[in-house]
């Protein structure tokens, strides 16, 4: 049986031969693939800690002006209060200046009245 077995082997021997360098090839590219894929993945590593660093910059930019448009939003609202109690004012100030410039015309026009009475008695003398 033995020697049967080693005549086998010597009759597949050249067989083993021509696939020893391809077996050693694919080998060969398989740990280089590896070290591709390795080197690749410490290239997303370093993107992705890249892209967690931009972000928590741009999350705390966001908030801060978040905090800024709040504190805008509360003086928009503060100046058009403002701005509303000074319209209702002017416009108190310009009902009283109306009411006040009727008094004084009719206030002209009753001293005149009154000076045109006073000086027709003075000259029925």
């Amino acid at each position: 049986m033995w020697p049967r077995v080693l005549m086998q082997l010597v009759e597949l021997l050249p067989h083993v031969s021509r696939l020893l360098p391809v077996a050693d090839r694919y080998l060969s590219s398989k740990t280089n693939n590896e070290a591709v894929l390795t080197a690749m993945a410490e290239g997303v590593h370093a993107d992705l800690g890249q892209v967690a660093k931009a972000h928590s910059t741009l999350h705390r930019q966001l908030q801060e002006q978040g905090a800024q448009i709040l504190l805008l939003a509360a003086d928009l609202r503060s100046a058009r209060e403002t701005i509303e109690r000074s319209e209702r004012r002017i416009m108190e100030l310009e009902q009283k200046v109306a009411s006040f410039n009727l008094w004084i015309k009719l206030g002209c026009s009753g001293g005149l009245v009154l000076l045109l009475i006073v000086l027709g008695l003075l000259l029925r003398k």
